[in-house]
């Protein structure tokens, strides 16, 4: 993508040091939390076992002839105790809200402190926030872009001479630093259409005993939004949880499911949901294994020949790069020019890619403005055209992805001469598109936009649907995983992590690893990076910079190539 001209840089750098500090909140290590008004107290017992345990918070509850004004403020500052239910927050409520307020329809992560004013009305208050994320009743996160804001209102009453609040919404506002120590990221997990491999859904629940029951119930609902007709469940949608909670014991986590259509003689419909719910459930780490029993019955699976699901789709160590206007392998230093894959005198091939066989090939021609894809011994076949074409990622399902700046996404296949088809995307339409990476099981898409004015980024995690014959169809709505951000690139290392950077800075650029969850870490900087490879994990992480390539190494980048560039892993 064209980069800004320097004197536009500030901007942005401002913007990602903002980003940065929601970073922190959300950070693969838990960072420390901020003070906020009102006494809310950390409450951690000394043991040895004192770091496994989620930090409490102990908020203040109302004070005897407290104003009305202070009774919001006091309940908006024990939104962070998460215990017995919000036990303290129901106390500043009165007694009929306090048995309907809905304390897990949302969560509001904000920056700053909240500004309450009283309205015209006595005993009316409107609060306002700038929020960074909103975690859905669903424990879904979404990002939220710079400057977002929030309005909430209430209402007070006075209950035996106190004042109370008897209008409130649902939910409730927690500080972006105190955020990741209350919930924690888990994944659910569902199948891709033929059961063969799962595909990770991430959700954020408060660290409470109840986390095992909230996957469950999740589970049952059905995928996030945004993966929504993307996957399969194994669990019938007519499926319920028969009693009010999943137990844990002696490390076995006790499902018991109300299914009226089930059919015990169905072992690989019980096995297939015995796979999906131990996936999810070994997540939480108190729990080893799943005892699944439906209409009050253990599940029989020990007939079924149900192979093992796929949880993580990996990739050959080898990748595809450019050396001297060519494709070719690069692996372990060394570096194989592809041979019979004939490439024009008057191209100028960057961005190249494979398919995870290493058979099928594809790169963009700058002269031209044209993707091509090419198998060995074949001419190259011209896939589509644009301005700014992203990298070529080619889906396990045998399709070729790719973008630029109109934001049409486009599929074609690899395995023929056939025209691309145009994917369904209206929330993309007119989004210039820096970016474009299929998932490895092939069912998801991360995607980067950039805004007109090229000034900040956007990264979507998006569900591909696909009709029967495997064609993909459409781009569900995406969902925010970081909100503007300076990145042109985005690389995926697992089936929940990626990598991104800015490309093209003179400067140092600053990559960063990701989970689909939002939580992100800082990488070490990389002055002038040109492109960024992701392989199996944090340890196969390459950068290309003055025409060398590198490899991440603890804290430092360790130059492996001179002769290779412009890398890519398979995918």
């Amino acid at each position: 993508m064209t980069r800004e001209p320097s004197d536009q840089r500030p901007r942005r750098r401002r913007q990602w040091a903002a980003a940065c500090a929601l970073a922190a909140a959300l950070a693969l290590t838990s960072c420390g939390a901020m003070p906020r008004s009102g006494p809310v107290h950390k409450v951690v017992e000394p043991t040895a076992e004192a770091e496994e345990q989620p930090t409490q918070y102990s908020p203040a509850t109302p004070q005897m002839g407290a104003s009305a004004q202070e009774i919001v403020e006091g309940f908006l500052a024990a939104g962070v105790g998460a215990q017995d239910d919000y036990a303290v927050a129901r106390q500043y409520l009165t007694p009929q809200l306090a048995n309907t307020w809905r304390p897990d329809s949302r969560v509001l992560v904000h920056t700053g402190e909240p500004s309450t004013v009283p309205r015209l009305n006595d005993g009316q208050f409107r609060t306002s926030l700038e929020v960074s994320a909103e975690r859905s009743a669903n424990g879904v996160l979404e990002q939220q872009p710079e400057g977002t804001t929030r309005v909430l209102d209430f209402t007070l009453t006075s209950v035996d001479g106190q004042w109370r609040i008897s209008e409130a919404p649902d939910g409730v506002i927690v500080p972006f630093g105190d955020f990741p120590e209350i919930f924690k990221a888990y994944t659910l997990y569902f199948f891709d259409d033929e059961f063969g491999r799962l595909v990770p859904d991430s959700r954020w629940f408060a660290e409470r005993s109840t986390v095992p029951t909230a996957m469950v119930r999740e589970l049952l609902a059905g995928p996030a939004p945004h993966l929504d007709g993307a996957v399969t469940s194994a669990l019938p949608g007519g499926a319920s949880l028969a009693r009010s909670a999943v137990p844990v014991s002696d490390s076995t986590a006790s499902v018991d499911l109300n299914l009226a259509e089930f059919d015990p003689a169905d072992v690989e419909q019980g096995r297939r949901m015995e796979q999906q719910l131990e996936a999810t459930l070994q997540r939480v780490p108190s729990v080893d294994s799943v005892e699944l029993n439906i209409n009050g019955a253990p599940v029989e699976t020990s007939g079924s020949d149900t192979e093992e699901p796929v949880r993580e789709v990996t990739v050959p160590n080898r990748q595809i790069g450019i050396s001297n206007n060519q494709l070719a392998f690069y692996q372990g230093g060394q570096t194989e020019l592809i041979d019979d894959v004939p490439i024009s005198e008057n191209s100028n091939i960057v961005r190249p890619g494979m398919d995870q066989a290493m058979e099928h090939f594809g790169w963009i021609d700058n002269t031209s403005g044209t993707l091509f894809t090419a198998v060995q011994g074949d001419a190259p076949l011209q896939r589509w055209k644009g301005q700014e074409l992203t990298r070529p990622s080619f889906d396990i399902q045998g399709w070729v992805w790719g973008s630029g700046a109109d934001g049409v996404v486009h599929a074609a296949r690899t395995d023929a001469d056939e025209d691309a088809v145009s994917v369904s995307a209206e929330w993309l339409d007119n989004e210039p598109i820096a970016g474009l990476r299929i998932s490895r099981e092939g069912n998801r898409a991360l995607i980067v936009t950039v805004d007109s004015e090229r000034e900040s980024s956007n990264v979507w995690l998006a569900g591909i649907v696909r009709d029967e014959s495997g064609r993909p169809t459409e781009l569900n709505q995406g969902n925010l995983v970081a909100a503007d951000v300076d990145v042109d690139t985005v690389q995926w290392i697992s089936g929940t992590e990626f990598v991104t950077t800015a490309l093209g800075e003179s400067d140092n650029a600053q990559p960063r690893r990701y989970n689909v969850s939002g939580s992100n870490e800082a990488l070490p900087s990389l002055v002038g990076v040109t492109s960024l490879a992701g392989g199996n994990g944090h340890t196969a992480i390459y950068g290309a910079a003055d025409g060398n390539l590198y490899m991440l190494t603890g804290n430092s980048w360790a130059q492996q190539s001179d002769n290779v560039t412009d890398t890519a892993f398979a995918g």
